[in-house]
């Protein structure tokens, strides 16, 4: 509908009197277009007399009535609107989920050159490895908070700019100090990659395609972390170790690239919202001295003056913390999320999946690379199938729990990980290659839970709610995996230490098993051309490597039958996450 000034009907509405303008234009907005009348008659009511106050000629009278956008509303542009976008942003923010797991496991294996290169010590290469954790902890309870204040767009596209920016300067470290300090900034370049990717899948899917959607976009966190330590390995042997860093600077360019290019919105609707400082502090506090606490309690001792102080420090700070949020108008976690059923139970099995799933993660190379004797190269190739079929399993659990029951998935992945680790327990020195691989394929069915777990956690929550949700979730899962790995750690070398001393006992209590086996092992010895002490000496080192070698045996598996409750603990959690409505 169009109106211009020189109509006669114009002309009349502009020569009357303003008391009897508004009565008039609204007859005029209910009558001139059929089918139309009810939206403008809407529209007038919602804006007064700017309908007839803004008329020009040649303009439809729609557009006048329209209020304008909030300044931080990109409008979206027309590529936004066709079908494939959702795709082509699900494969940009795909390159930040890859480079944040990539770089995970990436450093790990090039430890030894950094320390020699930069002249690090061992307490500062812990630092290189414990502060990028550090700055993912702060940043990633924090970006609900970001989002608000950025939006999910720019703050995806700035934090994988300071991540790509800050492995440059990781490449160019000329210290331990520098690579420290460039490596805490990366941390905090990758804390909100995470939980934004997650919002920002929630943003552009419809609930019937969100699981799908997340499936495909866990293939970078999948293949991220296995590709790691290869490709690590080899840049080291072939280039340098900064080439580690340098890697990541091409799939940060276009990441940025493509993310400026693609996403033609904001994805949210940004709001300002005070710093809740005191928040912040507590929060960083907490985190920080867990942290520190869970992955150097095994070097320092358990029972250290320096450990107990950390747990004490985070025993005070994360209460304090709760409090805070509780308290202040505009805190900086929403701790209220938790009133949700569906979303504290899904950060319940969350925490026992990130428990779990790193610790296990821990045994299975030292099992295979240190008991089995496999190099790191052949380890990673005996692994590569199952990893392949974990992101494989993804996006099809994410398509099918669009389509069914969730939990389903959740527990026949959890199950399938339980049955895989028990199936370790049951290994030994003569396990043959293909039982392993077998065994590693089945593990690969923990692709089955990571698209379901986050569908059934952020199903019930608003679009508002996503980022600050999706970071708790993931910062929870990460310090659960510290406590699975410093677990894991802890009952390795103590089970080792008391098997050993058991079966040193019980081949001392055997005298003539004992003395059996000395004398068969003499004899092998003798034929050697061993004699006198020196065969004596072999005997007892020949005894002593088989001794520790069974009590390492018998300690992998206790461990691995930890972690398969832990799996079933899991599953069992799973059922009991309600099934909820999904938001809109």
């Amino acid at each position: 509908m169009t109106l211009h000034r020189d109509t006669l009907l114009d002309n009349y509405i502009f020569m009357r009197p303003c008391s009897s303008l508004d009565m008039y234009a609204l007859k005029l907005c209910e009558s001139l277009e059929p089918g139309g009348g009810e939206k403008s008659a809407v529209a007038y009511h919602k804006y007064g007399r700017i309908g007839t106050e803004l008329l020009v000629e040649g303009e439809p009278m729609e557009e006048h009535v329209v209020a304008k956008p909030h300044p931080s509303a990109t409008p979206p542009s027309a590529f936004a609107d066709r079908p494939a976008y959702k795709w082509w942003v699900t494969w940009t923010i795909m390159v930040g989920s890859f480079l944040f797991a990539l770089d995970s496991t990436i450093v790990n294996i090039a430890i030894p050159k950094i320390m020699t290169s930069i002249s690090a010590d061992l307490n500062q290469i812990q630092w290189v490895l414990i502060i990028y954790m550090i700055g993912m902890a702060v940043v990633m309870p924090a970006a609900g908070w970001l989002s608000d204040l950025c939006g999910h767009k720019w703050l995806y596209m700035g934090s994988l700019t300071v991540f790509t920016i800050s492995s440059a300067l990781c490449g160019m470290a000329w210290s331990p100090a520098s690579l420290i300090c460039f490596r805490c900034l990366q941390g905090l370049g990758a804390g909100a990659i995470a939980p934004t990717s997650m919002a920002i899948i929630y943003r552009v899917f419809p609930p019937q395609q969100r699981g799908l959607g997340m499936g495909i976009q866990q293939l970078g966190w999948t293949f991220g972390p296995i590709l790691g330590p290869t490709l690590g390995g080899y840049l080291t042997d072939m280039l340098s170790w900064r080439a580690i860093f340098y890697i990541n600077l091409p799939l940060g360019i276009v990441g940025v690239a493509l993310a400026a290019t693609v996403m033609g919105a904001d994805l949210s609707g940004r709001r300002w919202r005070r710093l809740d400082f005191l928040g912040l502090v507590t929060m960083a506090t907490g985190v920080v001295t867990l942290l520190l606490a869970l992955s150097q309690g095994n070097r320092e001792g358990w029972n250290s003056p320096y450990i107990v102080w950390l747990f004490i420090i985070t025993g005070v700070a994360l209460p304090l913390f709760v409090l805070i949020e509780l308290w202040v108008r505009d805190p900086l976690v929403d701790l209220r999320l938790y009133r949700k059923s569906n979303y504290a139970m899904a950060t319940l099995v969350g925490v026992l999946l990130g428990f779990g799933m790193f610790g296990s993660s821990l045994l299975v190379p030292l099992f295979l690379e240190d008991f089995l004797e496999y190099t790191a190269w052949q380890a990673a190739l005996l692994m590569l199938p199952g990893v392949l079929l974990t992101g494989g399993f993804s996006p099809l659990a994410g398509k099918l729990s669009d389509r069914f029951n969730p939990r389903l998935f959740l527990v026949l992945g959890f199950l399938l990980a339980a049955a895989a680790t028990y199936w370790f327990a049951c290994m030994n020195v003569q396990t043959e290659e293909r039982t392993l691989i077998w065994a590693l394929i089945v593990r690969g069915g923990l692709g089955f839970v990571f698209p379901p777990l986050i569908m059934l956690a952020l199903r019930t929550l608003a679009h508002e709610e996503i980022s600050a949700a999706s970071g708790l979730l993931n910062i929870t899962r990460q310090i659960a995996g510290m406590g699975g790995i410093a677990l894991a750690g802890v009952l390795l070398e103590r089970w080792h230490y008391v098997h050993h001393l058991t079966g040193a006992e019980h081949l001392g209590a055997s005298t003539v098993g004992l003395e059996q086996v000395q004398r068969t092992l003499g004899w092998m010895l003798r034929g050697e051309g061993d004699l006198g002490e020196v065969l004596q000496a072999k005997v007892q080192a020949v005894l002593s490597q088989y001794l520790s070698q069974e009590s390492l045996a018998v300690a992998f598996q206790d461990c691995y039958v930890v972690f398969t409750v832990v799996f079933i603990a899991a599953a069992l959690a799973s059922v009991c996450i309600p099934s909820g409505e999904e938001k809109q």
